[in-house]
């Protein structure tokens, strides 16, 4: 093998072990899927580890009426999503496995990033009767 044969495959290499790295960290524990599955324990929320749905968002500016409602529903839960207006995130989507009551479908619990920043959230279900609550709910449950 030549010696600039060496050197692409060394560069390959290279990069192969980058990339390898970025994904080990983005979709290990040690990544933001990790500290969204601890941030949400630390709630009193146990989740599934991996998430059902990982979605780019946009956080509107200015807000309208049902993100106004939204945003009261964080305030409630302790967060606040004004700071963030106009900005892009991610909203990570998990299935709650300790909802203290059957409530007859999936409980979901969502947080929503900027960056690796958790700035709100929501636990839910999906049903047209369904509900949405803060992240918050659990106050009377043991963390």
């Amino acid at each position: 093998m030549s010696l600039k044969h060496k050197k692409a495959l060394y560069i390959v290499s290279a990069a192969a072990v980058a990339v390898s790295a970025v994904i080990f960290a983005l979709f290990s524990d040690g990544g933001v899927n990790g500290a969204n599955v601890r941030f949400l324990g630390s709630l009193g929320i146990e989740v599934q580890k991996k998430p059902v749905e990982v979605v780019d968002i946009r956080i509107p500016e200015p807000f309208d009426l049902v993100y106004e409602s939204y945003n009261d529903l964080q305030i409630e839960g302790g967060f606040d999503l004004r700071p963030y207006a106009g900005m892009s995130g991610t909203r990570y989507t998990y299935i709650v496995t300790n909802f203290p009551e059957d409530v007859g479908e999936e409980v979901r619990a969502n947080v929503i990033c900027v960056g690796r920043k958790q700035v709100g959230g929501d636990v839910m279900t999906v049903s047209l009767g369904g509900f949405m609550l803060p992240l918050n709910f659990m106050p009377e449950y043991e963390r």
